[in-house]
């Protein structure tokens, strides 16, 4: 008697390298989870408690703002506070550079600093931000490329509003949207005390390939097999 193709398809079914259904789910509904925090950056360029410096002065002047030019470089190490206030509570600090990347027109600004979080469930986990600061538009936007810590393998944005101008002095306002890799709304899925594989070659007992894809697949045929054959 030849086997129902309604066994054979369970037999497929237990055997098959499908993610099990509530992986699926996990996708289609975004379990990674999306963060929203919102801070102030105060960055300071005047005074002696200046938290922005000027390292690189480029050589052509700017025709839209006096005193800046093409190339010209500030590292920072700026305050994150809850409020506008620079005496509220500090959140973190924003470490990294920005530049004027705009040549002929506008006032362009390209931003790379990493917003290291130093309170509350956050605390030692960092948010990497990359992108350009129109410095004339009301809201700007910037990306997320990664993070550390609650923030592995982070991607998401930044709104990025100035609230306060005071002459060379900004406080800027950030609404930072951010999702993760991994499942209720924080850890990523990477173990940091896993070894990494050799690059060239050779093995390590600690890690191994998961079994699945095609090795099920071979399973999977082997058992049908083994089924129709007793049939035959």
């Amino acid at each position: 008697m030849a086997p129902s193709l309604a066994a054979v398809a369970l037999v497929l079914f237990l055997f098959s390298g499908a993610p099990p259904m509530a992986v699926v789910r996990a996708a289609d509904g975004g379990a990674g989870g999306t963060t929203h925090l919102h801070f102030f950056m105060h960055d300071i360029l005047t005074g002696s408690s200046a938290t922005a410096v000027q390292v690189t002065k480029g050589p052509v002047a700017s025709a839209v703002i006096p005193g800046v030019a093409f190339g010209d470089t500030f590292v920072i190490d700026d305050t994150l506070t809850e409020t506008s206030s620079p005496s509220s509570a500090a959140v973190g600090r924003a470490q990294g550079f920005y530049m004027m990347t705009s040549q002929a027109s506008g006032a362009t600004l390209t931003v790379c600093a990493n917003f290291l979080l130093t309170s509350g469930d956050y605390n030692g986990s960092t948010i990497a931000v990359m992108g350009p600061d129109d410095i004339a538009k009301d809201v700007r936007e910037l990306a997320v490329v990664g993070g550390t810590g609650r923030f592995r393998m982070a991607s998401g944005y930044v709104l990025w509003k100035t609230a306060i101008l005071k002459g060379l002095d900004a406080t800027i306002e950030l609404d930072v949207y951010v999702t993760t890799g991994g499942g209720s709304g924080g850890a990523a899925t990477i173990d940091s005390s896993t070894p990494v594989s050799p690059i060239g070659g050779g093995s390590s007992a600690a890690v191994r390939p998961p079994v699945g894809g095609w090795v099920n697949s071979c399973i999977a045929a082997l058992v049908v097999a083994v089924v129709v054959g007793s049939y035959v």
